[in-house]
């Protein structure tokens, strides 16, 4: 062993001992003596020597408190073995001793790891102040085999570096850099450099996806008027890839701004933009330290999975995450490795649940409800990227803003997962070629979503999902369209536009739970628009348990009438339509929720529909709460022949009983897993859609 001692490491004479600290931690050493002891051995503790030779000379009893010291010091992360250290030539180590003691810092074996950049051969591609600071930054932290493929004149990049190359050649150090007017040839390269301006994306572009098919490793750089990007950093068969950030970063821009990006970068055309000489500089160094850090693996880079953004106006700098984006068409059949295990609570929920989050990058942009009341109902409102433009999505909780926000992560990945259908598990095929291959294809009518059927014909090829049978280890395959009817999938219509027994949850049997309950609810609410289904009104005193017994009194608060009907044909399972409306009965608002236990369903639609009054009565504004169950629904269709007799007994129910009522009446659950592979990378939730089967249900 060859002991060597953090620099960011400090210790102080203390009564009781010697007192160290460290960047994130900090203990005690007790003794008289610790300090003297520590004081005498930290001067040898630099990993020249081992173990053994810093003891030779020693007594047994001396021996016996260095090695005491040393496992104290090395357990607790104050310093480590240096290991065995590959011979470099002397002119090299004499002259990179900074950045092989920097990478000793972080990681073992630092003259081996930094021999891997030293001996490294780097193509550096693109044009303008990146490219050369570039250059000149691997140059100066010992990467001394460059290939410069400049767009323009390469004379200048040659006499520019003509400087460090004198300098580098007069300590005795071999330099093999050349400037070329070829286009870039990455063969033979251990990693890229390429530096592109909006002239450049195209070949970017095309860089990007061979990297990712082949190699070598590249480090992108790309900046327009607004901005400047470093990363990420594109490996073989990684991801995210350089298209996936590209896709988060144009989703959250201006739309037109996203529109001459993707022109520019699939025709090749575009105009160069001019970037001031200072933040051409800090990108290209900024880029030859990211390839530092991934060719020494001493400190991961910050651009993998992640991106560097850089405003060429103010100058400031961020760091944020890229997850792997699910309509990538360059990475997306990558497997990814995501939390083996649920979170264990709402509170671990929630911090996973922040990776998803970030105001360029992410998946969502960020939450903008610090400006809103929170009383009565605690208020949260999460801005995601939309079509149009940006979207955001509101939820409340009668307690937390955390639970609220929850709400509102729930909403909003429910309304990624239709947007981004996974393309692998999308078949194309007609019931007929699916049968002849042995799968179990479902009728069109059978599905609840159905509002008609396509022109019948056995031989129609169509998109199919496919769908486990809750109950029975069984799988069917349905129709795509009735799956996820909000999507484009559904383009031609024939599936009712509702989001119902779509769920999103920590587990999967959160989904299954939470969807089987809206799907019945989805029932519920159809059957009682036909004249169908029971629907009975609540009286106050059956709105009694405190916390809706609260949100009853909220309402009364901003002058609405709340009336509360629960639709008994979701039995059993417990659905709950709330409906709020002026005392002159006009400018009506409702929600509905089912759960398994009628408080919970009941608290779930007064909450909500309060809280639409509540963001009505400060705001001014209509809240979204995501995809309507169904469109355009006038609850006055169905309140006005409500009963108003005494409400039976309810009690909570579970799955098992569910699925039992659900087997008598002739009728099949269904799950489809909708979880987009970014929410899978961040661990935080699933998503699913729960169908209803009715086996030789006829057209309605």
């Amino acid at each position: 062993m060859r002991p060597k001692l953090r620099h960011d490491v400090v210790f102080l004479d203390a009564p009781a001992g010697a007192y160290l600290r460290g960047p994130d931690t900090a203990f005690l050493i007790k003794g008289r003596s610790a300090f003297r002891w520590l004081s005498s051995l930290s001067p040898y503790l630099t990993g020249e020597h081992t173990l053994a030779q810093l003891t030779a000379t020693l007594e047994p009893g001396q021996r016996q408190t260095v090695l005491t010291l040393v496992r104290a010091l090395v357990a607790r992360g104050f310093a480590k073995d240096a290991g065995d250290r590959t011979e470099l030539p002397e002119p090299v180590a004499r002259r990179f001793a900074p950045q092989i003691e920097f990478v000793d810092h972080f990681a073992d074996d630092a003259t081996g790891r930094f021999r891997r950049f030293h001996a490294a051969r780097v193509a550096l591609a693109g044009g303008g102040a990146p490219l050369l600071a570039a250059a000149a930054g691997l140059l100066r932290n010992g990467c001394l085999r460059l290939d410069l493929h400049p767009d323009d004149d390469p004379a200048p990049y040659l006499e520019a570096l003509r400087p460090e190359l004198d300098e580098l050649r007069a300590d005795g150090l071999p330099v093999e850099v050349t400037v070329g007017t070829g286009p870039l040839a990455a063969t033979g390269a251990d990693a890229v450099l390429y530096c592109a301006g909006p002239d450049g994306l195209a070949g970017l572009a095309e860089l990007a996806r061979a990297s990712h098919r082949d190699g070598p490793l590249l480090v992108p750089v790309v900046w327009d008027g607004d901005r400047a990007v470093v990363g990420p950093t594109v490996a073989a068969g990684q991801t995210p890839c350089w298209c996936c950030a590209q896709l988060r970063l144009t989703a959250t821009a201006d739309p037109a701004a996203a529109a001459d990006f993707w022109r520019r970068t699939a025709l090749g055309t575009g105009e160069p933009v001019f970037l001031p000489e200072m933040t051409g500089r800090m990108l290209g160094n900024a880029a030859a330290f990211e390839l530092f850090r991934a060719l020494t693996g001493a400190v991961p880079p910050d651009t993998a999975a992640g991106v560097l953004l850089l405003d060429p106006t103010t100058l400031e700098s961020s760091r944020e995450r890229v997850l792997p984006h699910p309509a990538c068409p360059v990475c997306r059949d990558v497997e990814m490795t995501a939390p083996a295990a649920p979170p264990a609570s709402d509170d671990e929920t929630y911090q996973r649940a922040e990776a998803l989050v970030s105001p360029y990058a992410g998946v969502f942009t960020r939450f903008v409800d610090d400006p809103l009341e929170q009383a009565p109902l605690k208020t949260a409102r999460l801005r995601l990227p939309g079509r149009r433009g940006p979207r955001e999505v509101t939820a409340f909780d009668v307690h937390t803003v955390m639970n609220a926000r929850l709400g509102a992560y729930r909403v909003a990945v429910r309304e990624h997962a239709a947007r981004y259908p996974d393309p692998a598990a999308v078949r194309t095929a007609s019931a007929v070629e699916l049968r002849e291959q042995g799968e179990h294809p479902v009728p069109w009518l059978e599905l609840d979503p159905a509002t008609g059927a396509p022109p019948e014909d056995p031989a129609r090829r169509t998109r199919w999902l496919r769908a486990a049978v809750l109950g029975r280890p069984e799988t069917v395959w349905v129709p795509a369209a009735l799956a996820l009817p909000t999507s484009a999938l559904n383009a031609e219509g024939w599936a009712e536009p509702t989001v119902a027994g779509a769920a999103v949850a920590a587990t999967v049997d959160g989904v299954i739970d939470q969807g089987l309950a809206d799907a019945l609810a989805y029932r519920a609410l159809t059957a009682a628009l036909r004249g169908r289904g029971d629907l009975r009104s609540l009286a106050e005193e059956d709105l009694v348990d405190d916390d809706t017994a609260f949100v009853v009194k909220a309402a009364r608060r901003f002058g609405r009438r709340l009336s509360v009907f629960v639709l008994g044909a979701a039995a059993p399972a417990h659905a709950v339509l709330a409906v709020t409306e002026s005392p002159d009965g006009g400018d009506r608002g409702w929600a509905l929720a089912a759960g398994f236990d009628p408080v919970s369903a009941r608290l779930a639609a007064v909450r909500d529909a309060v809280g639409r009054v509540q963001v009505r009565h400060f705001e001014g504004t209509d809240a979204d709460l995501g995809d309507p169950l169904l469109g355009d629904f006038d609850p006055a269709a169905v309140t006005v022949h409500a009963s108003t007799g005494a409400a039976a007994p309810a009690w909570a129910t579970d799955r098992a009983a569910v699925l039992a009522a659900l087997a008598e009446r002739g009728t099949d659950a269904l799950l489809v897993e909708t979880t987009t592979r970014d929410v899978r990378a961040s661990g935080a939730f699933r998503s699913g859609v729960v169908l209803l089967r009715h086996h030789g249900r006829a057209a309605d």
